[in-house]
């Protein structure tokens, strides 16, 4: 009984110390820049920067949307990212950049999928007596995670995977690995 009460006590008394050593100095930062914080659980901001950007780079390069024939810019659907990874992550944070940064291209433009926005662009167009044609390009993808660990050493891999589609063909695939790699402390954090 004297050990669990001694242990009880330590636990508070690390505890106390742990939290006192705590400090609320909150600075701003450059989201997903090198002062951001790296994790192993979770994908951060710095992991959806660098892999939109290196996907939106390939897609650019490859010249597949040039390659169509379609009047550019093109306009693309976002189908879907299957999140395959130990967390519930919004695959937008990925989706909404590529999409930015192919509209800012001149290359695609992104349909939305607001209802409100899609009601408001039939109206205009029936009003005007024209249609409005559906988008011939898609983007669809999927995350995945792979966990490996040791005694010592936690790592993380997720694997970005994206592909562009033409009248149901893929033009395009492609993907960025975001590796991650963490110690475990000496108290088994």
């Amino acid at each position: 009984m004297k050990i669990k009460t001694f242990v009880n006590i330590a636990t508070i008394i690390t505890a106390t110390i742990l939290c006192g050593c705590a400090s609320e100095n909150a600075r701003y930062i450059e989201s997903g820049g090198a002062r951001s914080i790296i994790s192993t659980n979770q994908i951060n901001m710095a992991d959806w920067n660098s892999a939109s950007t290196s996907l939106v780079n390939e897609i650019l390069a490859s010249g597949a949307i040039d390659k169509t024939g379609l009047v550019l810019p093109a306009k693309i659907k976002v189908s879907r990212v299957i999140n395959r990874t130990s967390n519930a992550i919004d695959t937008e944070l990925l989706t909404n950049q590529i999409c930015i940064a192919l509209n800012n291209s001149g290359k695609a433009i992104a349909v939305s999928d607001d209802a409100t926005t899609n009601e408001l662009a039939q109206y205009e167009a029936k009003r005007q007596g024209k249609t409005i044609g559906l988008p011939k390009l898609t983007i669809t993808g999927k995350i995945i995670e792979v966990r490996e660990s040791n005694s010592d050493l936690k790592e993380v891999t997720y694997t970005f995977f994206l592909q562009v589609n033409y009248l149901g063909k893929s033009i395009w695939m492609g993907q960025k690995q975001i590796a991650k790699q963490s110690t475990k402390s000496a108290f088994g954090f």
